[in-house]
């Protein structure tokens, strides 16, 4: 592929990409930095590459597969984040210490419900879109136990929901 070529086909995705990166992430640094990483990346082998035939589906599988990668090796950092998000603050001041609505809210609180283990698997299955066997290499389970463990964690979610009502 040519410089041109590139340019006309690679950087006109950052958009999506960053999109793409940042529905797995879930922070807005590392999504730019994970497509500034795959763009600079595609950059440097971008003389021996073919020139894909659909520029949108290839420029978003090589981001999604980057930031696997990123959540991968950085898994301790990223799940510790994921945990923090689950900690709903005690006391009467919690309508001013965070700002959610009413439903993310409750889905927090659902989700908080759950062991660390059923939660982990669960927020990669629900909010980064991943299928069992790249949460399986994310996580360190095996694909058969995430499937048991998505099993258990949405059965788990139904009993609280049912006692809710």
């Amino acid at each position: 592929m040519t410089d041109g070529e590139f340019n006309r086909t690679v950087i006109p995705q950052y958009r999506q990409m960053y999109a793409t990166a940042f529905a797995i992430l879930r922070d807005p640094d590392d999504a730019s930095d994970a497509v500034q990483d795959t763009i600079s990346s595609l950059w440097q082998k971008h003389a021996s590459m073919a020139k894909p035939d659909n520029a949108v589906a290839f420029c978003n599988q090589t981001i999604r597969n980057h930031c696997i990668d990123r959540i991968r090796n950085n898994s301790k950092r990223y799940f510790e984040r994921i945990d923090s998000l689950y900690q709903i603050p005690n006391g009467s001041h919690a309508d001013s210490e965070i700002s959610l609505s009413s439903t993310s809210a409750f889905i927090i609180k659902c989700l908080a419900k759950l062991n660390k283990r059923h939660r982990k698997v669960l927020t990669l299955s629900i909010f980064s879109q991943l299928s069992n066997e790249e949460i399986s290499t994310a996580t360190g389970e095996s694909p058969e136990n995430v499937r048991v463990i998505l099993s258990r964690g949405r059965k788990i979610i139904k009993e609280y929901l049912k006692n809710e009502n």
